[in-house]
């Protein structure tokens, strides 16, 4: 369905770019100094934080599967998929806090987990494993998505629309890192609600108004109009919850603005963010219901459900909305795209380079060591978009994969006798047996293996994290806090 010309699109994605890089350029130049580049100077405030954490979970899934959701599985499906998604926030919120009260000047949570089990390489390693995998699962997503949008609207081609995607967001995040994020996060979410706040009502609007949202409640097929769908609940509900709240445990760009916000503005920001992001689903899902509606009509064809939301608008909509929705959609898989740059690059630069390749680095020498992991990480993710998988798969299992550090994270950080064999042996288990089940299970598209991979991942952390704990009847661990002074890394025990 070709809406716009392949040159139309590509000098809207250049043009789009170009503003992005001279805006960073113009606001913070180069960054030089960690404290800038991984961490934002730790002053970022309630607006721009809030801002920042709801775009940068804006992933592809919100912009593409909400809709896409609404359309095949009407009510229920888009319930099972923003409920799950707000509620992350505030489960995360007492985390952040506990982070930033035990490692105020840290950088990531697994630098922490290091210190946390006294140096422990296996533990460290182990958490590492996820944390980057993680990522890994954005920068695919998004490009995935990213390519797959202009794609379907210009018939430009597949592999040079992700391979462009990627290049856009890591130019301008190499330039100053997390403060390039923040600032270029706050301009998306607004672009983005703007855009979307004109769009959907519109669409609504030229289909015939509200009747024709509610004609498509059901779903395409007009059969899931139910909240309680039972087989809905169960095949969709528990997996997507259980990897949705795991989801920003092992997610270190939520770790890195919990490290860079104001100490005190933390439960705010997060609280807001989670209900900043809630829009958006939920706004873009009346595009599948609406679609689900014209299909019943005979008024559109969709071959593929997942881009069912630019589908509907250029249906319905003049051409030039088309450009609209493509920024729209560029603005939240970019901003993602470039959190997961700078949560990799403190990654790479903290707990790579600094512990095992250069023990006393310079500022200089992290920066730069940040720098390179962007460029590294951003090949890989790449490459592996370049494949095409489905990104519902890739969703469902890189929440499967985020699972395996759930638990042993809450634990890590609430429980003192929480040991390091214990840490390890369940992050490596549920690894090891749930991340590939849930990969298997999606292939096959069997859901009772793809619940119970959920459910396995999240378990396995859970009874080895307390089995562990009890076998280990001492306190293991003193909790400490690192304490700036004079540009040198103190520690102080924290008694509760």
């Amino acid at each position: 369905m070709q809406l716009i010309t392949p040159s139309e699109i590509t000098s809207l994605i250049i043009v789009y770019g170009l503003v992005l890089v001279s805006i960073v350029w113009l606001v913070t130049h180069t960054e030089g100094h960690t404290e800038g580049f991984l961490a934002a100077n730790r002053n970022v405030g309630v607006l721009r934080g809030a801002l920042s954490l709801a775009v940068s979970w804006v992933w592809a899934p919100a912009i593409f599967i909400s809709s896409m959701q609404a359309y095949t599985k009407g009510i229920p499906g888009i319930f099972w998929f923003t409920v799950p998604n707000i509620l992350c926030f505030f489960i995360f919120t007492p985390l952040a806090i506990r982070l930033r009260k035990l490692a105020p000047f840290g950088y990531t949570l697994p630098e922490f987990i290091c210190r946390r089990f006294k140096g422990n390489p296996a533990v460290h390693l182990a958490f590492l494993l996820v944390f980057f995998g993680y990522q890994l699962g954005a920068i695919v997503i998004n490009t995935l998505a990213g390519g797959k949008l202009l794609n379907t609207i210009s018939g430009i081609d597949l592999r040079f629309a992700i391979i462009v995607m990627s290049l856009i967001a890591l130019s301008y995040t190499l330039l100053s890192g997390l403060r390039a994020s923040i600032l270029t996060d706050v301009i998306q979410m607004i672009m983005l609600l703007g855009i979307a706040f004109v769009l959907v009502p519109w669409c609504i609007a030229r289909a015939g108004g509200w009747t024709a949202v509610m004609e498509g409640l059901g779903g395409v097929d007009g059969s899931h109009r139910s909240l309680l769908d039972p087989w809905i609940a169960f095949s969709m509900g528990i997996p997507m919850t259980l990897g949705l709240i795991s989801g920003p445990i092992g997610d270190q760009v939520f770790f890195q603005r919990a490290l860079a916000v104001r100490k005190e503005n933390i439960a705010k920001t997060f609280i807001y963010g989670g209900l900043l992001f809630g829009i958006v689903p939920i706004t873009l899902s009346l595009l599948g219901f609406v679609g689900a509606t014209e299909v019943n009509r005979g008024v559109i064809s969709v071959a593929d459900p997942q881009v069912v939301g630019p589908i509907v608008i250029g249906s319905l909509l003049p051409k030039a909305s088309i450009f609209a929705f493509t920024l729209m959609a560029f603005a939240g898989l970019c901003s993602t795209l470039d959190s997961s740059l700078c949560a990799i690059s403190s990654l790479g630069s903290i707990d790579i380079f600094s512990k095992y390749i250069n023990t006393k680095p310079s500022d200089h020498a992290i920066v730069t060591a940040a720098r390179v992991c962007m460029v590294i990480m951003t090949i890989l993710g790449t490459g592996i978009a370049l494949l095409q998988p489905k990104l519902l798969w890739c969703f469902l299992v890189f929440g499967a994969l985020a699972s395996a550090g759930l638990f042993p994270t809450v634990f890590a950080l609430y429980w003192k006798r929480l040991p390091a064999w214990g840490a390890f042996w369940s992050v490596i288990l549920a690894l090891g047996i749930g991340t590939p089940l849930s990969i298997y299970a999606n292939i096959i598209e069997n859901q009772y293996l793809i619940v119970a991979a959920s459910i396995l991942s999240v378990s396995i952390g859970l009874i080895v994290c307390v089995i562990s704990a009890l076998i280990n009847r001492g306190q293991d661990f003193d909790y400490i806090a690192a304490v700036k002074d004079n540009k040198a890394l103190k520690f102080k025990t924290i008694t509760d």
